[in-house]
């Protein structure tokens, strides 16, 4: 197992899907997951550490593992089939672990509020890219979807 760090979360509103950027410890490989917009804003929220009057899903679900005597110790996202991300939320109750199936965005949103560590599997961590390659094509899929959009009748009117 690999610990990682949610290093940020992009939303694109083009595709209507956002990403969750992870990061090795040594921050030189990252690995970024797709998922949905409303999963991107909790964990978006639970990095700012933003309250809210009521509770929302994520924190239902932290404030059932305290009152029963659980805490979550860590996620670990364990395969990609299909493009589709898996992972696992272990929660420790009197000194015995549970695991528990779960979306790659509920679980780090979970281990965010409950303090809990982020793991990938090894096999997974191979597959992360060096930071600085991702971060080129980043740019670089910006700087064409911008180019994409301009429209050269524009041009000529500046």
């Amino acid at each position: 197992m690999i610990e990682v760090d949610v290093l940020r979360v992009f939303f694109d509103f083009v595709s209507a899907s956002a990403i969750v950027i992870l990061v090795n410890k040594e921050q030189d490989k990252v690995l970024p997951v797709w998922i949905g917009v409303f999963e991107a804003q909790a964990i978006q929220a639970a990095l700012d550490g933003e309250a809210f009057d009521r509770p929302l899903t994520h924190d239902l679900l932290k404030n059932i593992v305290d009152s029963t005597g659980g805490k979550v110790k860590y996620v670990l996202i364990t395969d990609v089939i299909n493009n589709t991300f898996y992972s696992r939320i272990y929660i420790e109750r009197f000194g015995d672990v549970i695991d528990v199936d779960a979306r790659p965005s509920d679980a780090i949103c979970l281990a965010i509020k409950s303090g809990g560590k982020i793991y990938v599997s090894k096999d997974i961590y191979d597959k992360f890219e060096k930071r600085e390659d991702f971060e080129r094509k980043l740019k670089e899929d910006f700087y064409n979807l911008f180019l994409s959009n301009i429209n050269k009748d524009d041009l000529k009117k500046a």
